[in-house]
């Protein structure tokens, strides 16, 4: 027991990344990345490139008695149960209340963010541009990924010694901004209520939000980024004490696309956070996958 306990402790103060609880102490600490972890959120087994600090996380209900990735949000500290209302935001929270790391992104089953060494290759090996991004072959994007092996590691990190955040290439957004947008797309009460509790939270941010919602002109979707683990802390404090509130004062609607309505005003929320915190933004191309083309949504676009 001594010498477990003394391991666990060489383990925090050498930064590997380790659980708060003893419960997530089971996940395979072989899997885990000193520096940089970047967690690909998926409900379904997919195919996954190997290479170190790139991090399978498995979310939602259907596939619960099955484990196919080394991390599963319904552990420990966890709101997995909400996983068809908050999507990948399930992921995120998990990750911040147990885990810790010095860097630290996100990605999805079929959505990629490029290290910055790969910019010029996607755009060459594309099947063609998707939106701000490019649509791309599994076997491509993976067989280049794993290539790098530490390398993947090394290129975002380097990305982050100019910048506090890396971030996909920007969508246009039409006149009216992300307000515009989103009443094109969803039930309007839901985004009217997050203003107001930003105003009531603090009257000068509900306003400013108010004016960037409307007077934007591009947006940073999917909730595709890396950053310093310090500033993903300060946003899912944000972020999730709003949502929480939100959840308590809004019917979530009937349609399994609209009742993601958590994970749709996160993307807004955090192009908000991003302008409001001044952070410092630099970019770099991402991808999707051709075959999650085969099974495409009602909202997807090309």
């Amino acid at each position: 027991m001594i010498l477990n306990k003394t391991i666990l402790f060489l383990l925090k103060i050498s930064g590997i990344l380790v659980s708060k609880s003893s419960e997530s102490r089971k996940i395979k600490m072989s899997e885990l990345n000193s520096q940089l972890n970047v967690f690909c959120v998926t409900h379904k087994k997919i195919d996954f490139p190997s290479v170190p600090a790139l991090q399978l996380i498995q979310v939602g209900e259907k596939n619960k008695s099955e484990t196919f990735a080394d991390f599963r949000d319904d552990i420990d500290d966890n709101i997995g149960y909400k996983n068809s209302s908050y999507s990948e935001l399930t992921a995120f929270y998990y990750v911040w209340k147990n885990l810790t790391s010095s860097l630290v992104g996100f990605c999805h089953y079929r959505r990629y963010l490029m290290p910055p060494c790969l910019n010029e290759w996607i755009k060459k090996i594309a099947l063609k541009s998707y939106g701000s991004g490019y649509l791309i072959s599994d076997s491509d994007l993976f067989d280049q990924i794993s290539s790098l092996k530490e390398n993947y590691q090394k290129y975002f990190s380097q990305a982050l010694e100019n910048c506090d955040i890396l971030l996909p290439n920007p969508n246009p957004l039409p006149p009216g901004g992300f307000m515009k947008q989103y009443f094109s797309c969803h039930p309007s009460s839901p985004f009217l209520r997050m203003l107001s509790i930003l105003s009531e939270t603090n009257n000068q941010m509900g306003i400013m939000a108010h004016q960037f919602f409307l007077n934007s002109r591009q947006a940073y979707w999917n909730n595709l980024f890396v950053t310093r683990w310090e500033i993903f802390e300060e946003y899912c404090q944000f972020l999730f004490e709003i949502l929480f509130q939100l959840e308590q004062e809004i019917k979530l609607p009937e349609s399994p696309y609209q009742k993601r309505v958590f994970a749709f005003l996160s993307e807004r929320l955090f192009n908000f956070w991003i302008w409001y915190k001044k952070l410092n933004i630099a970019t770099s191309d991402w991808c999707i996958l051709e075959s999650s083309m085969k099974a495409r949504e009602a909202h997807q676009w090309s």
